[in-house]
């Protein structure tokens, strides 16, 4: 989890603080002096430990307080030890902090990491990008659609890659990675189960039917579907601020450029808009 501030210095006091609120403990905190860990490249941060009551006696708890964010647990046995834990986030961290050089990566990274830096939406507009075989282009394009969605943060496509190793496993044979937006034609995740599934971009637009802008959520781990007005979102630590989009909501008809579309609940969790009046016999499928 990220610090809730990260534009503010990490300080031991300021850590203690966080540590408090994050275990409600006011005064059996202490804390645990790491040099390696306070003095860090990457990852820097004060380390914790409390006692918690049990009916075996209690038992120790850690907290990590870094620059990234923050964790709780238990130290439950002989190898999870304090001193362990801080070897582990310290290798992340520097894991995730790696240099990656050319070397190691594809032409379908190459150009997807051009394509990423240049601002460009589809692999199709990097320059030369014609010459590239329909497999390489295909995985490549989704490449570029899992680096866009971390458009905002504060890393280059490199960084994200780093962050997330699955990224640099190369392509299964034989799988398709994208395939075409029914709106707009630009490449969208593939899913076989959603062939008329809109890119991120359109996604990006979907409205009611009054041309407001809404954005769908799962209302818990097990599902569910709720539509909110995007002008309400304001901070996500707010939920009280946001206004629910009931129509959308109950219906599942939205629109993006006043064309018909479905908001719903995808199987496994998350959202799926797909092009297509619900009330069409033609129209989307769960």
């Amino acid at each position: 989890m990220r610090r809730s501030d990260p534009n503010v210095p990490l300080t031991a006091e300021s850590a203690l603080e966080t540590a408090r609120e994050i275990t409600n403990s006011r005064g059996t905190l202490v804390r645990y002096p790491h040099a390696g860990l306070e003095s860090a490249r990457y990852g820097r941060g004060f380390a914790f430990v409390e006692t918690v009551g049990s009916d075996d006696g209690g038992r120790d708890c850690y907290v990590l307080v870094t620059t990234t964010g923050w964790a709780h647990g238990a130290l439950s046995s002989p190898a999870r030890t304090m001193d362990a834990v801080i070897a582990e986030h310290l290798a992340k961290a520097e894991h995730v902090n790696r240099e990656i050089l050319d070397g190691e990566l594809s032409p379908a990274h190459l150009v997807a990491l051009e394509a990423y830096d240049r601002g460009l939406p589809r692999i199709a507009d990097v320059p030369g990008a014609g010459a590239i075989d329909a497999a390489t282009t295909d995985y490549a394009e989704y490449l570029l659609i899992s680096l866009r969605r971390h458009r905002g943060e504060p890393m280059s496509g490199r960084q994200i890659l780093a962050h997330n190793d699955f990224l640099l496993q190369g392509p299964e044979v034989g799988r398709r990675y994208t395939q075409p937006c029914p709106h707009c034609g630009r490449p969208v995740m593939h899913a076989q189960r959603y062939p008329r599934a809109v890119c991120d971009d359109c996604r990006a637009r979907t409205t009611d039917r009054a041309g407001r802008r809404i954005t769908g959520y799962n209302t818990s781990f097990s599902g569910g579907m709720i539509a909110y007005y995007t002008d309400t979102l304001g901070e996500p630590n707010d939920p009280a601020a946001r206004e629910e989009c009931v129509e959308v909501t109950r219906t599942g008809l939205c629109f993006i450029d006043g064309v018909a579309a479905t908001m719903r609940e995808a199987r496994f969790g998350g959202i799926v808009v797909q092009l297509g009046d619900p009330e069409s016999p033609a129209g989307p499928t769960r």
